[in-house]
């Protein structure tokens, strides 16, 4: 991922949710994020782990396989913009979402399809996948899967194997308030992320940690 581009001069995407980050009284930004702030960081629940964030230096600590560049970036936004707002407990597909509709195209080939094509004739595989992830099974399609990502963005992958009339599907939808917490984009960047650990783990390429062996030391 490259810093966004404005008039000619590279802007690092990192600043605007560090300027509210650190201009702003963590004990709201915990509240709003639905969050713990203690000893002087942010603990959010990612998936099965946990990620530090410390306040106000920032410094960023996560276990190995999610001390990326981009799930840091995801985590400074949801502090940065989450609003407070509860759960709507009513599930959407990304088009629905607030500028879903812009990016649906892209959302679909990138993510979705993706998963299709791996999974398609394997739920099995992707179903064992997603509980490594900390997913748990709801009664939806051939295959529903709940994956927490931050505390307040649920994901609902939904798969249907396919027949003779049809091929296989698989579908990606979000609680309805997603959009107070990351907007259309960066919420497409974090079910890349997801897919990407669901399909490495799959593949046998990912083995994650249990979260007592992956425990990170903020201080």
């Amino acid at each position: 991922m490259t810093e966004e581009k404005n008039g000619g001069v590279h802007r690092d995407p990192f600043a605007d949710p560090s300027a509210v980050l650190k201009g702003s009284d963590p004990s709201d930004i915990a509240e709003r994020a639905g969050v713990p702030f203690q000893e002087g960081c942010f603990r959010l629940s990612f998936m099965r782990w946990e990620l530090f964030i410390s306040h106000p230096d920032l410094s960023f600590h996560a276990p190995k396989f999610l001390d990326t560049y981009v799930v840091k970036l995801l985590a400074f936004l949801y502090l940065a913009k989450a609003k407070a707002g509860p759960l709507a407990s009513r599930w959407v597909p990304y088009r629905e979402l607030k500028d879903g509709l812009f990016y649906a195209k892209s959302f679909s080939e990138t993510v979705e399809e993706k998963l299709c094509r791996r999974f398609g004739e394997d739920l099995e595989g992707m179903g064992r996948a997603c509980e490594a992830l900390g997913a748990r099974k709801v009664d939806q399609g051939d295959l529903g899967m709940v994956i927490d990502t931050f505390p307040r963005l649920p994901l609902l992958l939904i798969a249907w194997r396919g027949d003779e009339e049809f091929p296989p599907n698989l579908r990606i939808l979000f609680d309805a308030s997603a959009t107070d917490y990351l907007n259309a984009f960066e919420l497409r960047m974090l079910c890349g992320e997801v897919s990407s650990r669901v399909i490495s783990i799959a593949d046998g390429r990912l083995e994650p940690p249990s979260p007592h062996d992956s425990m990170v030391d903020p201080g």
